[in-house]
């Protein structure tokens, strides 16, 4: 499969498809006759039926203006979802629209699969360096590297559990290879990343702390996050904790396996963010309770798009099967 710049999803792809040609729309006036009159003398002119394109006045195409993206300019050929860093459920789109996918779906489903491919993917979306071009991410808040890994595995379990809701064949095949392909580009992102937040945390952490006077409830937020701060987590050990994201996102099978694995993989992200601090430091649990708040919209989002999956399954399964 080749990255189609141009395209922009499959409801626009679709009516693209229904508009003329610019060549084939004719002048609503051709073969009309008009009298002129030039230097005193009286002309005929017949209005041709061609639309002629003036030099300069065309108007830029989709792909055209895609080209420009800084991230479409450092793409790497052999990695197609680096074209589509911050909408890379358009690659998974694509593909379902050149296999013909969609054709059998009424706008409506057609908008319903889409809306929850870009909802799987649009947390990983978040992870760009460069903003670029961006026409459709959901969520803009830069998540922290924490949820970033957690997001891979749960993303990748729910491409895979779509799939094997909705797709069969070749489609199918076709369809989970671009998932393999959607890991590898998100785990070389998610490897070294770290939040704004994060850098600062650290960066913070090695200065001597300053003698300004600060409240018992600053003091204690100060001591918790330049923990947090100085904590250093290894590739072994980021690729472990994805792993065990991923085992336990493979058990759900049905929404009533949702909240149990969401709860384990909460414990399993607090565990691991707070290693650093024991459960002895008076710290311990203010950094529980802070890692808490900042992953709970992450959890919120995965639990949604999940549900979604099961929602489109109930309306659109009879259309999927067509």
């Amino acid at each position: 499969m080749k990255i189609d710049l141009g395209y922009i999803g499959a409801i626009v792809a679709r009516n693209r498809a229904k508009m003329p040609s610019v060549y084939e729309i004719k002048n609503p006036l051709a073969g009309k006759q008009l009298e002129v009159i030039r230097n005193g003398q009286a002309y005929k002119l017949t209005i041709s039926d061609e639309i002629k394109q003036v030099q300069g006045m065309m108007a830029m195409t989709v792909e055209e203006f895609f080209q420009k993206d800084i991230n479409v300019q450092n793409a790497d050929p052999s990695d197609i979802f680096s074209y589509r860093p911050q909408d890379q459920w358009l690659v998974f789109s694509q593909y379902l629209h050149e296999s013909k996918y969609f054709d059998s779906l009424s706008d409506e489903e057609l908008k319903k699969v889409e809306s929850i491919l870009q909802h799987i993917t649009d947390g990983m979306d978040s992870l760009v360096k460069n903003s670029g071009i961006n026409l459709f991410a959901i969520k803009k808040e830069q998540p922290n590297s924490y949820e970033a890994h957690l997001e891979l595995a749960s993303s990748t379990a729910a491409l895979q559990h779509f799939s094997d809701t909705f797709l069969s064949g070749n489609v199918k095949a076709g369809f989970d290879q671009l998932i393999q392909d959607y890991v590898r580009h998100n785990t070389k992102k998610v490897m070294d990343y770290q939040s704004v937040e994060e850098k600062f945390y650290a960066a913070r952490a090695k200065i001597n702390p300053l003698n300004a006077p600060l409240t018992y409830r600053q003091a204690r937020h100060l001591s918790m996050t330049n923990k947090l701060g100085k904590t250093i987590y290894t590739h072994e050990e980021i690729e472990s904790v994805i792993k065990n994201y991923q085992e336990m996102f493979k058990e759900i099978k049905n929404e009533e396996d949702l909240s149990s694995v969401l709860l384990k993989a909460k414990e399993q992200l607090l565990e691991f963010v707070t290693k650093g601090i024991s459960p002895k430091d008076a710290d311990y649990q203010l950094a529980r309770d802070f890692v808490t708040q900042r992953s709970d919209d992450t959890f919120k989002r995965i639990e949604n798009y999940w549900k979604m999956i099961w929602q489109g399954k109930q309306e659109l399964h009879s259309a999927f099967r067509r």
